[in-house]
């Protein structure tokens, strides 16, 4: 006998604010990745969000990478910012996981999320949302920090070219 699932959005609205944060700060790490690309290019805000406005996290970072090293040349800031952009991704990923997922339920069952691999898992719990959230957060002040004050304004202020 074949199980019946239905879709599901949990009554929690707990775990659905935490899910809400995270769309939330992943936004904000997709604003400064847009703005690192406007420091690394030198355009302007407009310029910078007209260009990249329909670039996904994972365009974003690659072009940061392509521009960083013709600025930066090989290096300690370059490896810096290629070290922080890849944390970037594995958060990126792990959101992706859950906001791309099915959110469902067994008929009297557990409410379960399906992964891009068609397997099950639980739902994640409010504090796994939040400890993302925080992260994503974190990622979000440590890029922007070397972009305006750090390590990346400090490199591209020798290199002016």
């Amino acid at each position: 006998m074949a199980t019946m699932i239905t879709f599901h959005v949990p009554n929690d609205k707990d775990l659905l604010a935490a899910f809400g944060e995270v769309t939330l700060r992943h936004e904000h790490l997709s604003h400064i990745l847009r703005m690192t690309i406007k420091t690394l290019a030198r355009l302007t805000p407009e310029e910078a969000l007209d260009a990249t406005s329909y670039d996904g996290s994972r365009q974003l970072r690659e072009c940061i990478s392509k521009l960083a090293r013709q600025r930066l040349g090989v290096g300690e800031p370059l490896l810096k910012l290629k070290a922080l952009l890849e944390r970037c991704k594995r958060a990126t990923g792990t959101r992706n996981q859950l906001i791309h997922s099915i959110w469902a339920k067994e008929l009297d069952g557990e409410p379960l999320r399906r992964s891009a691999d068609h397997t099950w898992h639980p739902l994640p719990t409010i504090e796994e949302l939040l400890a993302l959230a925080k992260e994503l957060q974190t990622l979000t002040e440590s890029l922007n920090d070397a972009r305006l004050q750090g390590f990346l304004s400090e490199a591209l202020s020798k290199r002016p070219d």
